[in-house]
């Protein structure tokens, strides 16, 4: 759980970026052209047809290195002898980043949007 927590922080000092912008930029291109689409965002990752609708769909991923942090030493003397615990202390950790959005267009136009992974953020 504590990795957790230091990965959301890291998203927060990355510059405030949250999902609900990142919502409120995809529902910025609700009723723009597939043209507009793809002439901003690029070609797609992949695209299908089903239903007369088209859905071009767009990926992005990467790693988030989060640093261990040490743990706290008691040593407690009994006599001659010393006994050293550790406590606390996370190992470090590599979390897989990822996003993919995918758009709905119906005659060209697009009607819908929907997004999944961890890192669908905007600022």
């Amino acid at each position: 759980m504590k990795w957790l927590s230091l990965a959301m922080l890291s998203l927060v000092l990355s510059g405030c970026a949250t999902t609900g912008k990142y919502e409120a930029v995809l529902q910025s291109w609700v009723g723009s052209s597939e043209l507009a689409l793809i002439q901003s965002w690029g070609p797609p990752q992949q695209a299908y047809d089903t239903g007369g609708h088209r859905f071009l769909v767009y990926s992005s991923g990467g790693n988030m290195y989060l640093p261990g942090t040490a743990p706290t030493y008691q040593t407690t003397y009994y006599g001659n002898t010393a006994y050293t615990n550790s406590y606390g202390g996370t190992p470090a950790m590599n979390v897989q980043l990822s996003c993919v959005t995918t758009f709905e267009i119906a005659d060209g136009v697009i009607t819908s949007w929907n997004w999944r992974g961890n890192n669908c953020v905007s600022q």
